[in-house]
């Protein structure tokens, strides 16, 4: 059985219902945390990602949902991770990817990310 050092701490990791945030997310649900999910997510996602966290270990997950490109959804969705008990860790994870060659690639690509 894994160590579970992070017990009574929160995590939020931002980007978190797939790929690289999701696998940081259950690592740090084994260790005991409690876990903040995020991400641009459908319903079904974002439940299948806090079930996978609670499975995992986590003694409680939570989705919560803000476009980290906007700054009044970052606050708004900081107050409700603070009303829930508040961060203790945060692993900045979010992010857009764009996939395309160089030569592809127009200002409104740039814009748009």
């Amino acid at each position: 059985m894994r160590e579970r050092f992070l017990e009574g701490r929160t995590a939020l990791v931002t980007g978190s219902v797939q790929g690289i945030g999701l696998a940081i997310g259950k690592a740090l649900a084994s260790a005991g945390a409690r876990l903040a999910v995020h991400g641009i997510a459908t319903r079904e996602l974002a439940q299948t990602a806090v079930q996978m966290m609670r499975d995992t270990g986590a003694p409680d997950a939570r989705f919560f949902d803000a476009d980290m490109r906007e700054p009044s959804a970052i606050i708004a969705m900081m107050d409700e991770i603070k009303a829930w008990g508040g961060p203790d860790i945060l692993v900045n994870n979010a992010g857009i990817q764009e996939t395309a060659s160089l030569a592809e690639v127009t200002q409104q690509t740039w814009d748009d990310i």
